[in-house]
């Protein structure tokens, strides 16, 4: 390992043996877990998991853009879905990168109102920065007729030699009830997220 990828681990006090040694994913009939750590070296990216945490990710040969967490059971090994209602997603999108500005990608895929009966109300919004690169944070409340969902979303902006434009995004969708609880969960797999050169040839995620 580079030298230059062990300081980040030694600054946050994170055990280096639990991320350097052996394969992180295992395959299930339906999707990709990890354990430990995520890795995405194509797109640039690797999140460090909290112990016992699973990520869950698409199945081979299905593209490798990020995983899901559930918030209500966040060691559940058994196939996780978009449709949780308690959600922690990571992922990464080059489809918006021409936006260009973490604002109006939020503004954009979050913040409009799906139908008539959709209301959003923005608690917190604000321009930021993350591991050096531009950054927005939004916490929203959506209400319909039959629900309501708190979201909370980092949306990050860089450019990546080799893939261009993207934005790497962390999301928690919960319920307000249990909002405080998972919001705990989702500034752990925030700052578990790290961003790495992107190689010219083949790379491992193991």
């Amino acid at each position: 390992m580079r030298i230059s990828l062990l300081i980040p681990f030694l600054i946050f006090g994170i055990p280096l043996a639990a991320y350097s040694q052996g394969k992180h994913w295992t395959e299930t009939s339906d999707e990709t877990i990890w354990r430990e750590r995520f890795g995405n070296c194509d797109h640039g990216y690797f999140v460090n998991l909290p112990p016992g945490v699973i990520g869950h990710g698409t199945h081979s040969p299905s593209p490798n853009h990020g995983i899901l967490i559930s918030a209500k059971n966040p060691d559940i090994t058994t196939q996780v879905t978009l449709e949780e209602p308690r959600l922690v997603e990571v992922y990464d999108s080059t489809d918006a990168g021409e936006l260009g500005i973490p604002h109006l990608y939020v503004e954009e895929y979050d913040l409009k109102p799906k139908n008539a009966s959709e209301r959003v109300t923005i608690l917190e919004r604000r321009d930021t920065k993350f591991r050096g690169s531009t950054a927005e944070y939004v916490h929203f409340r959506k209400v319909t007729e039959h629900s309501a969902s708190e979201v909370e979303e980092l949306a990050v902006y860089r450019a990546p030699k080799g893939i261009g434009p993207t934005f790497y995004v962390v999301m928690l969708r919960t319920t307000p009830e249990f909002y405080i609880q998972d919001h705990a969960l989702y500034l752990q797999i925030r700052e578990g997220l790290r961003f790495a050169r992107v190689p010219s040839g083949e790379c491992s995620n193991d």
